[in-house]
């Protein structure tokens, strides 16, 4: 049996006519969906891949990468999804961690994968390249494929990356158990059915597209409309045209699509339930999305570790301001910082384990249950339970800054700042920003006046790191504030911040 991989086998089945996918002009049944996977899971069996083997695909959305995803299951095989904004330095640790046998990339990612490739020894294949392996599989005879492979409930079907506080990016193994019951409570809480339109509009090297989006609709048989990268007049173009019902976005998205297409949202009247995660989003954005749309806006907690720690769901009570309820699939605590269960109506921090919460990191090509010392995922997240059931986020991992959905760990851009020949010290915090709920700000001393600039600041780090990761403005400064230990004191700074935010307001009024 293939737990996750029955999901479209069963829809093919059941559906086989039904239109499954939607890629711009592209389209396939169920059936043809089947088809084309099984293609290309025979193809990755002839490379001589054997179930366990880790698999990646690197781009942006294409109909390819939801193929690839579902072979990779198929097969048994375990996909690790790469993040096609990150350059070579930063994919190296995954690379060394993950031991991969095969990545498919794409015109945008070949170059840093090629680059990576003597070091680390995959296979290498892009699907723009019309000879590649990719197009190959797909051209290939109609054979009867081999069986789905047998994978037990706690076998891993995917690997995703996600940086702890350290900023070093940490293998979250998720298995088929975990994506059965995750996928299952997707199907009911937003009732889906074979009638369902989903627009995949966030990018499929995170974990919410492929995970909480794609498999749940093709359990429930629906139809998967892409979005290759997040687009205001694309997204409404695509609403419209298939008439979607379902979609996830991050707060900034629906902050976007209010300011800037209200009568667009007026229009979209095909939506019936979308979602939202990844940051707190305010009362008054799902309630002006609502009343714009008539569609239902509900709010998710979770993490890549641990799927829908809470949330919302369709026909349950709500309240606004917070996650839902804590989820039937976890089980859930709040300690204070010596790890006793506080009671309800107080503050503490957020631990899970359970069905839909990984049993340990992935080190050394294995999942590794000490990872885990006490069994508990820690958040690192703050929540309060008000009314003893309605989770309210207070608070985040104290360092972590969220911009426009994605996770900005300060950690990893401080090391690159501080490798700077003119830096002697510096400190990344967030300040708040309604469009994309924070904006990272560098701090930084230098070690003789004028050893840098800005300017050259942000060349530096745009050699190195993605683009969402460089800091949005760089502060030189003669000191920063220290504890006795020499430790920077972040709360300081962003008291220092806001002072200088609440300044400048008063002077520009």
């Amino acid at each position: 049996m293939n737990i996750v991989g029955d999901f479209l086998t069963r829809s093919a089945l059941r559906f086989p006519d039904k239109t499954a996918l939607v890629d711009g002009e592209i389209s396939f049944t169920y059936a043809q969906l089947d088809d084309a996977v099984n293609r290309v899971a025979a193809g990755m069996r002839a490379l001589g891949l054997v179930p366990g083997d880790r698999v990646a695909y690197h781009g942006n959305n294409r109909w390819e990468l939801v193929v690839t995803m579902f072979a990779a299951i198929q097969a048994g095989f375990i996909l690790v999804p790469l993040n096609v904004m990150l350059r070579p330095a930063e994919l190296e640790h995954i690379l060394a961690e993950s031991g991969l046998r095969l990545i498919l990339t794409t015109a945008e990612g070949e170059a840093t994968a090629r680059a990576l490739q003597g070091r680390f020894s995959y296979e290498l294949s892009s699907y723009d390249d019309a000879g590649g392996l990719f197009a190959g599989w797909m051209k290939g005879g109609g054979a009867t494929p081999e069986a789905q492979a047998n994978r037990r409930p706690d076998d891993i079907l995917a690997l995703f990356f996600t940086s702890g506080t350290t900023g070093k990016p940490k293998g979250a193994p998720i298995d088929h158990e975990f994506v059965s019951h995750l996928a299952h409570s997707w199907v009911i809480a937003c009732r889906y059915t074979s009638s369902e339109v989903y627009l995949v509009m966030t990018p499929m090297f995170w974990a919410v597209a492929p995970i909480h989006g794609i498999l749940p609709v093709v359990l429930a048989g629906g139809t998967v409309v892409l979005m290759n990268r997040f687009d205001l007049d694309k997204c409404c173009e695509l609403v419209q045209k298939h008439r979607v019902t379902s979609f996830f976005a991050v707060p900034t998205m629906y902050t976007l699509l209010i300011d800037k297409k209200s009568d667009a949202l007026a229009a979209m009247k095909s939506l019936r339930v979308c979602s939202v995660a990844g940051a707190p989003i305010s009362a008054e954005v799902v309630s002006k999305f609502e009343s714009l749309t008539g569609a239902t806006l509900l709010n998710i907690y979770g993490a890549t570790e641990a799927g829908a720690i809470s949330r919302e769901m369709l026909g349950a009570p709500r309240r606004p301001g917070c996650a839902g309820t804590l989820g039937g699939t976890i089980e859930a605590k709040l300690v204070d910082a010596e790890g006793r269960p506080v009671p309800p109506g107080t503050a503490g921090e957020i631990l899970v384990r359970g069905l839909t919460a990984i049993k340990g990191y992935w080190q050394q090509g294995r999942v590794n249950p000490a990872s885990l010392p006490d069994g508990w995922f820690h958040t690192g997240d703050i929540g309060v339970l008000e009314d003893g059931f309605f989770l309210r986020i207070v608070d985040r991992a104290k360092d972590m800054i969220i911009t426009g959905g994605a996770n900005i760990y300060p950690a990893e851009v401080e090391r690159v700042i501080a490798a700077h020949s003119g830096v002697q010290m510096c400190a990344l915090i967030g300040i708040p920003d309604r469009v994309m709920g924070e904006l990272p700000v560098a701090y930084v001393v230098l070690k003789q006046p004028g050893a840098a600039t800005p300017e050259a600041l942000e060349a530096f780090c745009r050699d190195q790191l993605s683009s969402y990761k460089v800091p949005r403005h760089f502060v030189i400064v003669e000191s920063l504030p220290l504890t006795p230990t020499g430790k920077i004191q972040k709360v300081e700074l962003r008291k220092i911040a806001g002072q200088t935010a609440a300044a400048a307001a008063a002077k520009r009024s």
